[in-house]
This record gives structure tokens, C-alpha cells and sequence, in this order.
């Protein structure tokens, strides 16, 4: 792993600066994703966040390329010294964005009128976009306190996201026609959730891992990452 330890211990750190930039990147995510996914799962009007989770797309890469420049500045004044943390940020910086650009996609499916009508169905996938925003609330609290324990348990638990969700998408697949199931749109989701449960987890390898093997877990095998 990356070692933050000598400049977590001053707020005025440059590195820590940079950590403030890449975690609003995360919270901002986690906002678009939650207006995007509730919009959707209740049947709601998707024109009425369409605004705010563009506008918070756009933040998100717009904080993406801020923090990629003052990534540099950081190398320019460090050195060597500064290149762990560099490429880290560097890595996480993209994973963060790909969370805001699957929040957009979770409405597309809103604004293309994908429904859920099946109680029963709906119920389970308003559980499990929970289930992703508590652990993206987690991996900011797991970054932000490079916490070892708590990230393990989280890496846990996105492994077991990636394979419930895979495992649903797998059942969808050449599943007879029923109007009370939109098996296109519910596999969709399903897909998008996954994606960013794995970004999420890219993040929280970077506090239990060196540089070399971020988004490497072990025992989970490519496929289902």
C-alpha cells in the first residue's frame, strides 16, 4: 500500500489536500448514483434530477483534471518521494469518475422507461442499491481514516456484491417473457451496480495493497471482478 502516514498527520499536507479533492470525487458519486437509482426503482420522473446529477458528473471531472494537475505540482515539488502516492491518486482519480458515469447510466434506464412493476423484484433491488451506497459511504470513511480492518471488510463485502449481482444477471439471461419483469433493464442495473461496487473496491484496495496490485484482490477470480 501507499504509505500516507507522514503526511496524514497535518491537515495542511498537500497530500491531504489532494485527499479532499479525490474524496468530494467520491461523495459527489455517491449523490448522483442515490438520486439516479431512487428516481428509477420508484418509478419517478427522471427530469426532475436530471440536472443535479449532470451537474455532479460534470464536478466530478472537472475535480478529476484539478486533481491530475495539482498531482503534478505535487511530483514537481517532491520528488521521488511523491511518486506512491502520485500514481495511487492517479488510479483512484479514474475510478472515482467511472462512478459518475455509471450514476448517469443507472437514469438513462430511468429516462428510457425501464420499470420495475414486480413488488417482490423491486423490493430486492432497492435492498441491494442500498447495499452499494452504504459501501461507498464506507470506502470514503475507509480511505479518509486509511483504516486496514475496515477496508478488508469492504473488499468482504464488494466480493460478495460482484457475485450476488452476477449471479442474478446470469438468471436473467434467456428468461421467458413475463410483463411483470423488464429482464433488459433489471440485467442493466444489475450490471451498473456491479461496476461500481468494483471501482469502490478499487479504492479500497489502495489502503491494504501496494501500488503494483491496486484492484488486485486475491481469491476472487477475473471474471468476476
Amino acid at each position: 500500500m501507499a504509505d500516507w502516514s507522514r503526511f496524514h498527520r497535518d491537515p495542511s499536507s498537500s497530500v491531504d489536500r489532494l485527499h479532499e479533492r479525490f474524496l468530494g470525487m467520491l461523495r459527489d458519486g455517491r449523490r448522483a448514483f442515490d438520486l439516479a437509482a431512487d428516481v428509477l426503482l420508484a418509478g419517478g420522473d427522471p427530469e426532475v434530477v436530471r440536472e443535479e446529477v449532470f451537474a455532479l458528473d460534470r464536478r466530478i471531472n472537472e475535480a478529476e483534471r484539478g486533481l491530475r494537475r495539482a498531482i503534478v505540482v505535487h511530483g514537481a515539488v517532491h520528488g521521488s518521494a511523491a511518486l506512491p502516492s502520485a500514481l495511487v491518486l492517479m488510479s483512484l482519480s479514474k475510478d472515482a469518475e467511472r462512478i459518475g458515469d455509471y450514476a448517469k447510466n443507472v437514469l438513462m434506464l430511468a429516462r428510457r422507461g425501464v420499470k420495475f412493476p414486480d413488488a417482490g423484484r423491486r423490493a430486492e433491488l432497492v435492498a441491494r442499491k442500498r447495499a452499494v451506497s452504504e459501501l461507498l459511504a464506507r470506502v470514503v470513511k475507509v480511505f479518509e481514516d486509511q483504516d486496514e480492518v475496515a477496508a478488508t471488510a469492504v473488499l468482504q463485502d464488494v466480493d460478495e456484491l460482484l457475485r450476488g449481482c452476477e449471479r442474478e444477471i446470469e438468471a436473467l439471461v434467456g428468461a421467458p417473457v413475463d410483463a411483470a419483469i423488464h429482464p433488459v433493464g433489471e440485467a442493466l442495473l444489475l450490471r451498473f451496480l456491479k461496476r461500481i461496487s468494483d471501482h469502490a473496491g478499487s479504492v479500497a484496495t489502495s489502503v491494504v495493497m501496494p501500488v503494483d496490485q491496486l484492484d488486485f484482490r486475491p481469491g476472487v477470480p477475473d471474471a468476476e471482478q
